[in-house]
C-alpha cells in the first residue's frame, strides 16, 4: 500500500483536511525546540537508517517545532521537504513544552503505531525497531528505562532530579515503570488514547502518561532496557522548572484521582 505524501502542517501552513490512517507502519514523532547548528544534516541520517532497519515497514516522519527561536528557519524546512517529500512538518510560534509538542505530533500520525523519542535520538536507531516489534506483538504502550550507567553522564543537578524523580514515580504515583522520563515511548491506537488524554505539557507528561496507562486494566505495558550512544551530551535543569514539576506531579494525583 503507498503512502501519498501530506504537506507540511503548522499554524502558517494550510492543515490538511483529513489524516490517512493505514495499520502497518510507523509514525516517528520528534519534538524539536532550539535544535543545534547541522541538525538537519544529522536528522537524515538517522532517518534513513530507520528505513532501512525498520524495512519493507514504512516510516511516516513527523516533526514538531516546539516554539523555536533559533535554527529552525524556512530553509531548514525546504531542505527536509526537499530530502524526504512526505514529512510531516508541525510548527506553531510559542514554545508550549514536550509533551504538548509529543501529542500534537501524535495527532497527525499516520499509523496504527508510533514512537516518540528526542530528535539527537540519543538512544540510537537500533532499539526503535525492538519497540515497533513489541508492539507489533500487541502490548500497548512499550517504555524505554535507562539503567545506572545513565545517571552517571548526568550533571549534577540533572541526576539529583532524576533520582527524586524516580523516588516519586515509585512510592507517590506507583508506577509500573518507575523511570517514567526516559524520553522514548512506543504506544499503539490504545496508548494513543491514553496519550492524548494527557494534560501536562512540560517534562512530567511522561510521569501522567505512564500513571493514566497504568490505571486503566486494559492496557498491557513493557518496558526495555536502553542505553545512551556514544557522543550525547545533556542540559542541566533551571531551579524554576524543577518546582513547576513538583506542582505537575500535585496536579497528576489531583486530576487523575
Amino acid at each position: 500500500m503507498s503512502v501519498q505524501p501530506l504537506v507540511t502542517v503548522a499554524t502558517d501552513y494550510s492543515r490538511p483536511e483529513k489524516v490517512l490512517i493505514l495499520t502497518t507502519g510507523l509514525d516517528l514523532i520528534l519534538p524539536c525546540y532550539n535544535p543545534p547548528e547541522n541538525w538537519v544534516g544529522t536528522l537524515l541520517q538517522h532517518y534513513e537508517e530507520m528505513q532501512r532497519i525498520l524495512a519493507p515497514a514504512p516510516v511516516q516522519l513527523i516533526l514538531v517545532n516546539d516554539g523555536s527561536t533559533r535554527n529552525f528557519e524556512m530553509e531548514h524546512i525546504q531542505h527536509l521537504q526537499s530530502a524526504i517529500p512526505d514529512i510531516i512538518i508541525i510548527s506553531y510560534p510559542k514554545n508550549r513544552g514536550k509533551g504538548h509538542a509529543v501529542r500534537e505530533g501524535s495527532k497527525q500520525g499516520r499509523f496504527d503505531y508510533q514512537v516518540y523519542t528526542d530528535l539527537d535520538f540519543p538512544f540510537g536507531v537500533a532499539i526503535i525497531k525492538r519497540v515497533y516489534e513489541q508492539l507489533l506483538k500487541g502490548t500497548d504502550v512499550v517504555a524505554g528505562v535507562r539503567g545506572a550507567a545513565y545517571l552517571e553522564l548526568l550533571p549534577v543537578r540533572r541526576k539529583v532530579i532524576t533520582q527524586v524523580s524516580r523516588y516519586i514515580n515509585h512510592f507517590l504515583l506507583r508506577l509500573k515503570i518507575n523511570d517514567a522520563q526516559a524520553g522514548l515511548k512506543g504506544f499503539n491506537r490504545n496508548g494513543r488514547r491514553i496519550l492524548l488524554s494527557t494534560h501536562i505539557d512540560g517534562f512530567l507528561y511522561d510521569s501522567e502518561f505512564i500513571y493514566k496507562a497504568g490505571q486503566d486494566p486494559v492496557i498491557t505495558m513493557e518496558s526495555l532496557d536502553i542505553t545512551c550512544r556514544p557522543g550525547i551530551s545533556f542540559s542541566s535543569f533551571r531551579l524554576k522548572l524543577l518546582l513547576q514539576e513538583l506542582q505537575n506531579y500535585i496536579s497528576i494525583l489531583k486530576n487523575n484521582s
